[in-house]
């Protein structure tokens, strides 16, 4: 079956390093002018509405899905390559935002703070270590200025950035506590999370992000 993806001329070369043809597989993702890439370790392919980065030893190692809006990439949390894409993804303001259908892979998708607030991606182990953590103002050990990206509460799934309330520990896992509802994750799972920067600067629940939900980036 034809691709509906416009492709660009191929660029072989055994010459292009990992770090360049996973930089120029992002830099087509974002842009949408994908070209064919490759060398002797990695390679794209196109396949339906999406293109694919192949590695020799690990197959799809991710899957840029250009054409969903928004735009979108599935990334092999074990790849070897993961580093390589999270920095070249990362440059772009795409974050981890969520663990996939998809077992093993993360979903990467544009993600920006609210207003004075600065963004983190991290293990929830270390969103617990930062949430006890010393130099917080803090209120029943928590603190107050804390917004985690979830999903939403079960039924009612509504990606955004939700106020954290309290963080418990339980059978070697972590809870998170919103308002009126929690979710159960393991403390190797990242979180994509902000923390309030400006002191006085009102409720962290009412602060929205500008999230680009409905832009597609340039086709």
């Amino acid at each position: 079956m034809a691709s509906h993806i416009e492709i660009g001329a191929p660029r072989h070369s055994g010459g292009l390093s990992d770090e360049v043809l996973i930089q120029s597989f992002v830099d087509g993702f974002v842009q949408g002018q994908t070209s064919l890439l490759s060398n002797q370790q990695l390679r794209t392919e196109p396949l339906f509405d999406s293109v694919q980065l192949l590695s020799s030893k690990e197959g799809v190692i991710a899957t840029a899905k250009v054409k969903d809006a928004p735009i979108k990439m599935l990334v092999r949390a074990s790849s070897v390559y993961w580093d390589l894409l999270y920095q070249a993804l990362l440059s772009y303001s795409f974050y981890p935002i969520l663990k996939a259908p998809q077992e093993g892979f993360y979903l990467y998708r544009f993600c920006e703070a609210p207003e004075n607030y600065t963004l983190y991606c991290t293990t929830a182990r270390d969103l617990w270590r930062a949430c006890w953590g010393r130099g917080f103002g803090v209120r029943s050990g928590i603190p107050l200025d804390l917004l985690v990206w979830r999903q939403g509460p079960p039924g009612k799934t509504k990606e955004n950035w939700y106020s954290l309330r309290g963080m418990d520990c339980e059978n070697g896992q972590l809870i998170l506590k919103m308002l009126g509802w929690t979710e159960t994750i393991d403390g190797s799972d990242l979180v994509v999370w902000s923390r309030q920067t400006t002191p006085g600067y009102g409720a962290a629940e009412r602060q929205k992000p500008e999230v680009r939900s409905q832009i597609r980036f340039r086709q």
